[in-house]
């Protein structure tokens, strides 16, 4: 169908505008029960226009010049934060941070989302005041908090995302920069690090987009500069971590061993440990860091009451 598209601005607007009228039907609030009907089959949806931005580039193009790109942005964010703690919406979660990682590539998208975020949707997120990027950021730390065995394949993406909008973003909230430094926090911790082959690429990426937002935005992103002066400790610890192999095999082995002491009759799976991660280091925060990131900490309180595996990792140094 895309082979044989007419290309006229004419074609590609009506395209544009129904995908963005159909994405945003569950966003729509009205004060009359069932005046608003909703549909079922937002996923096809997005297939669908996943597959006119691969295959069209003239589409694509067109999408990212458009100022109703943010129309098909902030539907998709609303989509993934809705889906991250149904296991049954794998498949959207999936599709939607595809899209994303496809915008993400071109130049455009990161410079529209820099445009005040006013509309405000139904999202269990911290109220912030900020940009479509401040609002991208908040549901992709949202999405890696929650730590499901299934979507830990997705944290490169969406941190890659990140890394690629990052030169583009002029004035990143207070929020989200302690989003982001939060997630640098639990990931560089050296039980974490040495835990799996691997983990080490989330680190490179929250580094790699910090030192894009560092070397090309730095005038205009002060809350992000003071997030970081403010925990450069993270960062000393981090440039002194130790490379042996003994002090790598014993942090593995007391991961280990404090793991099996604690939980003698489960087997907690590598999501379980994973989401340990994010609850011990939002009880270190300071106050103004548990403020921003209430929802997350009272969460954590009911979810953990009781979980010994909680208490071996609060006294791992």
């Amino acid at each position: 169908m895309t082979d044989h598209l007419n290309h006229s601005f004419r074609d590609l607007s009506i395209l544009l505008k129904g995908f963005c009228r159909l994405l945003n039907n569950p966003l729509i609030q009205t004060y009359l029960p069932g005046s608003c009907k909703k549909i079922g089959f937002y996923q096809e949806l997005l297939i669908l226009f996943w597959k006119f931005c691969d295959r069209n580039k003239k589409f694509l193009y067109y999408v990212l010049k458009s100022g109703e790109i943010l129309d098909i942005i902030v539907p998709i964010l609303y989509f993934l934060n809705d889906a991250r703690s149904d296991t049954s919406k794998i498949g959207l979660m999936h599709i939607g941070i595809f899209i994303l990682l496809l915008l993400s590539g071109e130049r455009n998208f990161g410079v529209r989302l820099n445009k005040p975020y006013i509309t405000r949707i139904p999202m269990n997120i911290p109220i912030f005041t900020g940009t479509h990027a401040d609002l991208l950021i908040i549901v992709f730390h949202k999405i890696i908090v929650s730590a499901h065995q299934r979507l830990q394949p997705l944290y490169d993406c969406l941190l890659t995302i990140i890394v690629n909008i990052s030169p583009y973003l002029k004035s990143l909230s207070m929020v989200s920069s302690n989003k982001l430094i939060h997630l640098l926090e639990a990931f560089s911790t050296p039980w974490f690090l040495f835990a799996a082959s691997d983990n080490h690429n989330l680190v490179f990426f929250l580094l790699e987009a910090f030192n894009n937002l560092i070397q090309y935005q730095f005038d205009g992103n002060a809350n992000l500069i003071y997030s970081i002066i403010r925990k450069r400790q993270i960062f000393f610890t981090l440039s002194n971590l130790p490379s042996d192999t003994q002090t790598i095999s014993k942090f593995g082995i007391k991961s280990i061993n404090s793991t099996s002491s604690s939980l003698k009759n489960s087997s907690p799976n590598k999501s379980e440990r994973k989401q340990t991660i994010f609850r011990t280091n939002s009880k270190s925060n300071t106050d103004d860091e548990s403020i921003i990131n209430r929802e997350i900490s009272q969460q954590s309180i009911i979810e953990t009451t009781n979980d010994p595996m909680i208490t071996t990792l609060a006294e791992t140094p």
